[in-house]
């Protein structure tokens, strides 16, 4: 990349069930990100929302965050989704030279106050597949992992691994609202059964939380921070809708993604020069199906590499150090959360879920059934 886009700062806050409204949370994370950096709202540039009008259940939903992000009246966009298009939309909008600094605000309530599958039903078709009701998020989930299960000639046990991998980072990470100590991979084998051979600690929590981070060119990255971390690389695809038969058990649109990002970053052997991996992996087994399309691992390999520990925070190359999404998903946060976890990371500034010296990482930000759309990024320091 010619021109360098930095991450400057970043503020989270996830549960369960948060106590606060949309708006209240807004304010305490721009609020909270504007202390850390000692300046104001009106020092940014620009703003790029990242939330969906149907889970928010207002068109248009952008219109009300504004006032509470603190930028009223004045330059702001929305994307519609995933928080890693936002960073990736104000990561252009700083290379244009038009802007400086650029904030980007997401959240999503998703605990109690709406159905987090609902938006995925409606993508649907409508005259079979709504009306039906037999496809959802979770169905498809479900078949896409007895797909990947019966490829590989793996057990549920490899599921059972990955989840405890995860949600035992989860456990060590305050960020996180899904929290299991010393979870073990039998524990996960005992949780119930959504759709067969999903089980609840398989899948992503519905969750409360929002994340707010700030993209600087490089002259201004100076002024603001001395920790900056580098977008190095960025892609963004997503699968053609009009493939009948859609192999469930890959993931084209994340492996053109990835590519496009990698090779902006100058990296050409990801398994190697890769040194963690935050994916957006809302189910358990896609977590090898989208480290195989980050160039990371065999799926063929998930197996091997889960029971070696190679994936652990302490591992070789580890994937989803903060946890990832089975500790919480707030739609559309999630992959915000990602980018937000992988800049501490690089910062050292990770706690209990600190991976060894780290220099570069890939995020992973995903939408759609069965990860239909994916976002990729590469950062370094």
């Amino acid at each position: 990349m010619e021109n360098k886009v930095a991450i400057v700062g970043v503020n989270l806050d996830s549960a369960l069930d948060i106590e606060k409204s949309r708006e209240r949370l807004i304010f305490d994370l721009v609020r909270g990100l504007m202390d850390d950096l000692g300046i104001e709202p009106t020092d940014v540039d620009t703003t790029i929302f990242a939330t969906n009008d149907f889970l928010v259940g207002r068109t248009i939903s952008n219109v009300f965050e504004d006032s509470p992000a603190g930028v009223y009246m004045r330059d702001e966009s929305k994307v519609e989704m995933d928080a890693t298009n936002a960073v990736m939309y104000g990561t252009m909008r700083i290379l244009s030279g038009n802007y400086q600094t650029a904030l980007i605000v997401s959240q999503g309530l998703c605990g109690h106050q709406v159905s987090p599958y609902l938006h995925i039903s409606y993508s649907l078709n409508p005259i079979y597949d709504r009306q039906l009701g037999l496809l959802n998020e979770l169905s498809a989930a479900a078949f896409q992992a007895r797909d990947f299960l019966t490829k590989y000639g793996f057990g549920d046990d490899l599921m059972h691994a990955i989840a405890a991998n995860s949600l035992a980072n989860a456990a060590l990470n305050p960020r996180q609202a899904r929290q299991l100590p010393d979870i073990s991979p039998q524990q996960v084998s005992e949780s119930p059964y959504y759709y067969e051979p999903l089980r609840e600690l398989h899948c992503y929590p519905p969750t409360d939380g929002g994340c707010a981070i700030l993209l600087a060119s490089a002259e201004r990255a100076k002024e603001l921070t001395d920790k900056p971390v580098w977008i190095l690389g960025l892609g963004s695809s997503m699968d053609t809708y009009y493939i009948v038969e859609r192999d469930l058990t890959v993931a084209p649109s994340a492996t053109k993604a990835a590519k496009r990002a990698y090779e902006m970053a100058g990296i050409s052997d990801p398994a190697r020069e890769i040194c963690f991996a935050e994916i957006a992996a809302l189910f358990a087994h896609q977590e090898p199906i989208l480290a195989e399309a980050l160039g990371l691992m065999e799926a063929s390999d998930a197996a091997e590499k889960y029971q070696s520990g190679e994936t652990a925070i302490d591992g070789k190359l580890p994937i989803n150090p903060s946890g990832g999404a089975l500790g919480g998903h707030p739609i559309p946060a999630t992959g915000g959360f990602r980018v937000a976890e992988a800049t501490l990371q690089l910062r050292g500034e990770a706690g209990k879920n600190q991976v060894k010296d780290p220099k570069r990482a890939v995020v992973l930000g995903q939408d759609g059934i069965c990860a239909q759309q994916n976002s990729v990024l590469v950062l370094g320091i």
